[in-house]
Formats: C-alpha cells, structure tokens, sequence
C-alpha cells in the first residue's frame, strides 16, 4: 500500500478533489488552475511511469525466455485462482509478464502480479508485486512464512499465531503461520530451516493449494529469480515422502492432475476445459490408505473396521 505507484495515485486523487472543489465553489483563478494542473500532472506520471514499467518488464522477460528456453505468456491469470490468502483474495487479480520453465526438477513461474480490491462502495486499494511460484508435488495444509518486521510484529499484537521451531535463529527471522502446526514441523525439517535462514533476502512465502509462491515487492527484477525460487525449492525438495501420503489431497489418487500430466497445458495461459477436468479428477480421487483412522484419529472416533495391511 506503500508503493510509489500507489502514493502518486493517492497524491492525484486527493488533489483532484481539492481541485474539483475548487472548481465548483470558488472562483476561476490562478490557484484553482494550478490545483488543476498539479492533479492532471501527477495522474500523468503514474499513467507514464506504470506503462514504462510494464514495458520494461516484458523486455526482461522476453529475454529471459529466450536464454532459457522458458516460456513467455503476456498473461497467465487462472494461477492463483484457488488460493484465498490475501492478496489472492481481491476482487481483480491479473499476472501478466510471466515466464514459465522448469528449474531444479520442478514447474516455476514468474511474474508481475496486480490486485484491487473494493474497501467501501466507491473505494479501492490496489497492489502490484513480483511473485515465484513453483508448482509442489501435491495439495497440503497451507503454510505461510512471515519474515520478522513490522508486519509480523503487528499480526502478533493483533493475535496472530506463531509456531517456534528448534532453531533459534530462524526463530528470530520468521514468522510461521499453519493451518496444521504437525504438517508445518514435517516441511519445514532443520535441513529446510537452515537454508531458509541463510536466505540473503527474504520475503513472504506461501504454501497453498499445491503452489508455493513468494510475494516480493514490484521493484525485484527477473535477475533474482534464482533467489527468490530458493527457499521455495528447499520446501519442495525436502518434503518427507509419508507427509505427503498422509496429508497430500491427492497422493492416493487413480494419477496426477489432467493439467499436470498433459504437456504444455500449463503453459499457455488460463485453460478453462482443462480446469474443469482437473476439478473432475479432485472430485473421483480416492481417499488415500488409512484416510478413516487419520480422521477418526482427528475427530476422537475409531472406525469399526480395523485398516488392512498391504496396499
């Protein structure tokens, strides 16, 4: 909220009311006029300063593609479609500039990611931000990591939980959110903590719906996409092999997902006919061997019928 782009906007709009007022209940003069010029001048530069940007960002990531042999889509906005954590919660969302290729064995995106959304009835806040994301090797329990500041301080005051781990010094640099604290110690093992903490830059990360994503600041350039994909990968390189098939929403399932298994459906844009039949895929999956006790076990309720043994 703090951007420069989204200062300059506030400065207009602010100014073009003063000037609108002006305009209406005081006479035309010299300093009605220049209300008027300051507001049309300073939506100009956020207008020019967006478009520069926006081109700037396509050539580095044209290029990028090409050095690569990545792909570059001029907009990719079915992504985050199901994920609900904020900033993937707004009411317009669009990721646009993407380059998408595989590094370290996994599927990785890249790109600028802008939001809006509605505060009141005739207000909104908006955001624009450089997002990683790399596609995990199943649906777990959502995780989020907060890096210490201002931010983490504040969710804590305001009730925000946290989980400590054995590390003392990753405990002092971030923050950890779970929605299932078990599932956060399994990913999250000392060999993760350790390369997490060695991070030179760090920013928000979030596990959700089968995606990991790091939300940067619009002013990271596609140069650091190394970086940024590193704490992610750790993740997903050390995931334990019985986290996910105990835990993973599709471990047990008759195959992987339609869009995962079909080549190149995931890189080309929003592909409703393939989103449908992912969706399809989620809904016949089986449950997964001894799903009924991790449930009951959940619930303080034993089955009837003990589990079989074999698989």
């Amino acid at each position: 909220m703090l951007t420069g782009r989204n200062l300059v906007r506030s400065l207009a709009g602010v100014l073009g009311a003063i000037a609108s007022f002006a305009l209406v209940y005081l006479p035309l003069n010299r300093v009605t006029l220049c209300l008027i010029v300051a507001a049309l001048a300073a939506g100009g530069v956020g207008f020019f300063a967006s478009e520069l940007k926006r081109n700037r960002v396509r050539a580095e990531a044209q290029v990028f593609a090409g050095l690569n042999g990545w792909t570059f889509q001029e907009s990719f906005n079915g992504l985050f479609a199901g994920l609900k954590t904020p900033p993937f919660d707004a009411t317009e969302m669009t990721y646009t500039q993407v380059v998408t290729g595989r590094f370290g064995g996994y599927e990785c995106f890249d790109g600028l990611f802008e939001w809006r959304k509605r505060i009141d009835r005739d207000n909104y806040v908006t955001g624009s931000h450089r997002i990683a994301a790399v596609r995990l090797p199943d649906e777990l329990p959502r995780l989020m990591l907060v890096p210490e500041g201002l931010g983490a301080r504040l969710a804590k005051a305001f009730g925000g939980a946290d989980i400590d781990f054995e590390s003392s010094a990753f405990n002092r640099s971030w923050r950890v959110l779970a929605d299932d604290p078990k599932v956060a110690f399994e990913m999250l093992s000392p060999r993760v903590l350790d390369r997490l903490d060695a991070m030179e830059s760090k920013s928000p990360l979030l596990f959700e719906r089968g995606l990991g994503v790091r939300i940067d600041d619009d002013s990271k350039g596609i140069d650091s996409l190394a970086e940024r994909l590193g704490g992610i990968l750790a993740v997903a390189r050390f995931l334990p092999e019985h986290t996910i098939e105990d835990y993973g929403r599709l471990a047990n399932s008759i195959g992987p997902l339609p869009s995962t298994a079909t080549p190149g459906a995931l890189t080309h844009g929003y592909n409703a006919a393939m989103q449908e039949a992912d969706q399809e895929h989620q809904l016949t999956a089986k449950p997964r061997k001894q799903q009924k006790w991790i449930d009951a076990a959940r619930t303080g309720q034993l089955p009837t019928v003990p589990p079989q043994n074999g698989p």
